[in-house]
Order: structure tokens, then C-alpha cells, then sequence
């Protein structure tokens, strides 16, 4: 039995990051489909038709996804640093807990080199803050 896509609600106010991670469900949903060679879920693609229109006829996109903050000041890339401070914990993790354990501190290193966008202070900042994410696998899914 197929797991059933939830269909995107444009019309509540749920929290900035909750709307983020429907629409990256979204997003695995259409790369899902295309592996698969199937086409998308009935739901999904009149979503993403109607989207894809309005943005088309000139609307704000982050208005269409619904993606804008709802107050002035909220972050809008809260998903995108959740997202990178999990694949660097679990990366960290993955090397200190591997058949040939490397040092925490070189293994933090290697990782802000892999991934530019990183920087060192923050990968060992979110490794000492972080004691229940240090597992070389990880879930965006609601905590």
C-alpha cells in the first residue's frame, strides 16, 4: 500500500518551519515520481500547476508556497539550518563512530572543509550543544 501524500493547505497559519517542511515533503514527493518513472499524485500535481500559474502571472513566490513569515523579524531559513546542522551532526557522528574512529576535532574539520557553506565554529558549536543528535542518521520530521 502506497503512503498517502499530505495534501498541502495554503489556507491555515501553522508555524514558518511546519509550512518549510510540507513543502520539502512536496519536493521528495515530485523526486519520488520521477525515479519511479510514475506520474505525481493527482493532489500534488494540481498543487503544483496552480503554483507554478500564479507564479507564472507575476505573484511574489514565497507568497504562493506560502512561506512568508508571519511577523516581521521571523527567520526564513529556520528548515535550511535545521537541515544543515543535522547532515553536520550526523556526519560528525558518523566519523567518530565508524570501524576506524576518528577525533571529534578532526572529524569537524573534515566536515567544515566538505561543506563550505559550514564554518568550523559552528559545526563544533552545534556538536556541544547537541547531545541527542549525535546519531549518523537523522529525520526532519517534527521532534
Amino acid at each position: 500500500m502506497a503512503k498517502k501524500i499530505e495534501t498541502l493547505d495554503l489556507t491555515t497559519k501553522e508555524p514558518l518551519i511546519e509550512r518549510q517542511r510540507k513543502l520539502w515533503a512536496a519536493s521528495d514527493a515530485i523526486d519520488l515520481a520521477n525515479y519511479r518513472k510514475q506520474p505525481l499524485p493527482e493532489d500534488l500535481a494540481k498543487w503544483l500547476f496552480l503554483a507554478l500559474r500564479n507564479v507564472a502571472f507575476g505573484e511574489d513566490a514565497n507568497a504562493v508556497l506560502d512561506v512568508i513569515p508571519e511577523k516581521v523579524g521571523v527567520r526564513k531559513d529556520g528548515l535550511k539550518r535545521e537541515i544543515n546542522k543535522k547532515l553536520v551532526l550526523g556526519a560528525i557522528a558518523s566519523s567518530t563512530q565508524s570501524k576506524s574512529p576518528k577525533k571529534t576535532k578532526t572529524a569537524i574539520e573534515e566536515v567544515s572543509q566538505a561543506l563550505p557553506v559550514i564554518k568550523k565554529s559552528t559545526a563544533r558549536k552545534s556538536w556541544n550543544k547537541a547531545t541527542t543528535d549525535r546519531k549518523p542518521y537523522f529525520s526532519l520530521g517534527k521532534k
